[in-house]
């Protein structure tokens, strides 16, 4: 970000002029914010930012805290089911049109849903909750939900390492959410069933239903379901790209060592990242907006209450 962006995003953001630590540091918003931001941007330590910012690692340690869980409270909102702005089926429509557009083959799927795992360091208590045996290692899980704008607008979570992608489908009551609302708008009244709701698309494992759709399994023989899938594999990989922004953006929120579940807000540390980097979006498109040639909106459109 430009020094312009920088104060634009923390005007927008409504960071207070002053922030004041349970310590009683004290910070401007923008200091707050560019420590933040900072932090974030590298996985090395506190030490290195107090000889950059001439701060005492203690007090950095607390702004940045501080901050995180500000945020996280103020906009909480933008990162759920949001059916009157982000998700509203005049955008839905858009959504679905842009992927149609970039190869899916068909014409009612508006994004992609997916969980990615997030590793902490080893806990004191939980271990075996926190332990994901694919992956081998302790972990968080969050779902989330890749528009083709390049925003996610939808992430759910924190849940332990060991659930699996449908307890988390399950439990974060999306697939309802959507039956109230993603449907289109001027719906002939005599419309083919597979016409009358948008869908999203995820792997396999998530199965098929009215709101949802997954990849053909035993396909066998069936050159036209392997073509199908062939398709849509070529646009859901865009998902993956939109994780990679995040975590090679926030480099730090990659350093599962640094993720201690008990003395940091590690959750709150991932949801305040994906809320920026949707932020960042707004100010530069990012790989996956200019790859469906689907713009986000603008930074105070996003940011509503």
């Amino acid at each position: 970000m430009t020094a312009q962006e920088l104060i634009e995003m923390v005007d927008a953001l409504e960071i207070p002029l002053k922030l004041i630590t349970n310590s009683r540091y004290a910070f401007t918003g923008l200091e707050a914010f560019c420590l933040l931001c900072a932090h974030f941007h590298s996985a090395g330590d506190m030490y290195s930012l107090s000889m950059l910012y001439d701060r005492t690692q203690s007090s950095i340690s607390e702004v940045i805290n501080h901050l995180v869980l500000y945020l996280d409270e103020v906009w909480e909102h933008l990162l759920g089911c949001d059916q009157d702005h982000l998700l509203h089926p005049s955008e839905l429509a858009r959504y679905a049109d842009a992927i149609h557009q970039h190869g899916a083959p068909i014409k009612t799927i508006f994004s992609f849903i997916d969980c990615t795992i997030r590793r902490i360091a080893h806990p004191t208590w939980f271990q075996h909750q926190a332990y994901n045996g694919h992956k081998k290692f302790h972990a968080l899980k969050f779902q989330a939900l890749m528009l083709p704008n390049g925003i996610i607008g939808d992430l759910y979570g924190l849940f332990e390492g060991h659930r699996n992608d449908n307890f988390l489908l399950s439990e974060s009551g999306l697939l309802e959410c959507l039956a109230r609302f993603a449907h289109p708008e001027d719906l002939a009244a005599y419309a083919p069933y597979e016409e009358q709701t948008y869908q999203i698309f995820g792997d396999p494992a998530y199965g098929v239903g009215p709101h949802i759709i997954s990849p053909f399994a035993g396909m066998g023989d069936h050159t036209e379901e392997k073509t199908w899938n062939a398709e849509m594999s070529a646009v859901h990989i865009e998902v993956e790209h939109g994780f990679g922004v995040i975590a090679n953006t926030w480099p730090f929120l990659n350093a599962g060592w640094k993720m201690r579940l008990y003395s940091s807000p590690v959750g709150r540390y991932y949801q305040v990242g994906v809320l920026l980097m949707n932020c960042i979006n707004c100010l530069q498109p990012n790989q996956v907006s200019q790859y469906f040639n689907c713009l986000p909106p603008e930074l105070d459109e996003y940011l509503h209450h």
